[in-house]
Order: structure tokens, then sequence, then C-alpha cells
């Protein structure tokens, strides 16, 4: 009997074919709202996409999930994580994008890019009073040191930077970075870094991690960079610190509330640069998300171990 996989929602519409011709083994369906979903789930093995608490009801023999998202903080729900369903994610596929777009904010901070920028845009030159930044000079903070973490950590090298980093499970230090300690001692890494870069994933254990007590253990001529999940970070107590003269500033892709709303205080501070939520652009991302798909798949198959596994209780 043919392995099925369900698609849902539609993605490519190339990729059920691309599938048939590199997994045969494979019967494909695309579903194209939820009620056929629901109903073609029944007697899926597998599924690529999101499954919400009437699919997984749904569902009689599902073994797998691949999920076409990192994140899964929007994913998981207690059955699901209870169910004993494997779920794999594309982690990776971002990495090395995601670093280019902390560096392009470290560089310009230590630079004074966003003054220069406003300079330009009113026309006015004016050379006087920049305080740049050396980098050899500068530590750099990353908490957690995933694929992200670890692209962020062999960029920041290559400028001469220290690098330290804060991870919740990874004990394996890399040569570019100089310590890597436990999550106990994020106080630690915030008091001694110059800019403090947010990698992590939203899990229970880092949603509003970084409130008004972290802000107050960094450095005031600190930047905060964040291009993990926008709810790590209480946007309030990040205003009221960059106010207080807490810290130097900010670089914010991902945000508590998205889109930021327009009258947000942050988007009129001269010291916070804002993406929306554009760091993992690059392009090559839909192939290489397809690509995990299609190598799980050949592993679910031929009942091989799957890459990328989540730990569900963890959210990844």
């Amino acid at each position: 009997m043919a392995i099925k996989l369900v698609i849902y929602p539609p993605e490519d519409d190339s990729l059920p074919e691309r599938i048939r011709r590199a997994v045969p083994e494979v019967s494909v369906v695309v579903a194209h709202d939820a009620a056929e979903a629901a109903r073609e789930i029944v007697d899926a093995d597998a599924i690529y996409g999101r499954v919400d608490k009437n699919l997984l009801a749904a569902a009689r023999r599902l073994r797998w999930i691949q999920s076409p998202a990192i994140g899964l903080e929007r994913t998981m729900f207690p059955e699901l994580i209870a169910h004993p369903v494997v779920m794999t994610n594309p982690r990776g596929i971002f990495a090395d994008d995601i670093a280019d777009h902390v560096m392009a904010m470290v560089t310009g901070f230590a630079r004074q890019m966003p003054r220069s920028l406003r300079q330009q845009l009113q026309r006015r030159w004016d050379p006087r009073d920049y305080q740049v930044m050396h980098l050899p000079d500068c530590t750099l903070g990353i908490f957690g040191l995933g694929g992200i973490g670890s692209a962020v950590a062999r960029r920041a090298a290559a400028f001469e930077m220290r690098v330290i980093a804060v991870d919740a499970r990874r004990t394996d230090r890399p040569a570019e970075v100089a310590e890597l300690w436990p999550s106990s001692r994020l106080n630690d890494l915030l008091g001694q870094s110059d800019f403090v870069v947010i990698c992590a994933p939203e899990t229970p254990e880092t949603r509003g991690l970084f409130d008004s007590s972290a802000f107050k253990a960094m450095k005031n001529s600190a930047y905060l960079i964040n291009i993990g999940r926008g709810k790590i970070v209480q946007l309030d107590a990040l205003v009221e610190a960059l106010r207080a003269g807490e810290l130097a500033g900010a670089g914010l892709d991902v945000f508590e509330v998205e889109p930021l709303p327009a009258d947000h205080p942050l988007w009129g501070m001269d010291n916070v640069v804002i993406t929306p939520h554009i760091a993992g652009l690059g392009p090559h991302t839909g192939e290489r998300r397809h690509r995990v798909l299609l190598d799980n798949l050949a592993r679910f198959v031929a009942g091989e171990p799957l890459i990328n596994v989540v730990d569900k209780d963890k959210w990844f």
C-alpha cells in the first residue's frame, strides 16, 4: 500500500509532481480547504502543513508531520504534544540569510548608519560628533546557539569580535565562540556584551524573558538585536529601557505584536532600526524547504530516522 501524504494548505503547484518523481512510493493529495483536509487526513500517514485540533482528531493513522515553518509557537497544543506523531521542521534553511541580516544591523550601528541615513533624507552634511565602534574591541552575545546563532557566531568572528553564547541545551563549544554557558548565566552574557542577539525560538521558557530586569543587566552602551521571536521581548519594557538610556539602541525584525502598530513609539526612535519580519528572506528559501521535505519523505518510506525532529514538549 502506498504511503499517503496530504499537503495542506496548498503551496507550490509544482510540488506534488516533484514528490511523485522523487519518491514514487508516496501518494500525494493536495487539500484545498479545511473540510477537504479533514476528509483526506483520516487515512493519511503524513502531512506537510499545519495540524490543528480538528485535523488531529480526524486522523486515524497519522505518523509524521512535516512543518513548513521553523517556529512552532502557533502550532503546538496539548493534544498534539501528547500524540505519538513525530513532528519535523525545516530548521537551518534561513541561517545564512538571517545571520547576514544580523551583521547588517551590527555593522550599521557600529558605523552610525541610522544617523547617516537620517541626514541623507534631510540633505544635511554634518560629520561632527560621530561615535563609532571598533568591532574587534566588541563582544557579541548570542542567546540561542542553534543553526542561526552558529551562523551569526561565524560571521562575528570573521569581524574579529569576541563571541559568547547562552544555550538551553547545547554544550559543545565551537571554535569561534569564546564562552558557551547554560541559560542560568544569561545575565553574565548580558553584562558583557556590546551587542546582544536573540536567536532563540519562542517557548514557554523564553516568552517574555527579555523584560525590564534583563535590560537593566545590559550595558547602557549595548545594542539589542532580535531576529528570533517577537514575544521573547516585552516591548513596553524595551521602550522604557531605551527612553531611560539603559541601552544604546535596538535592531528589531520581530515584535510582540505584528504588524507593529503605526502609532507605536519604537517607530519614532532614532536609535532603533525596524525591519518588517524579513530577516529570513533569501533567494533559496523555498527550494531548501522542499529539499528537507523530500529528504524526509525518502527517509520515511525507507524507515530511516528523520532529520530535524522536534521536541514537542519544548516547541523546537
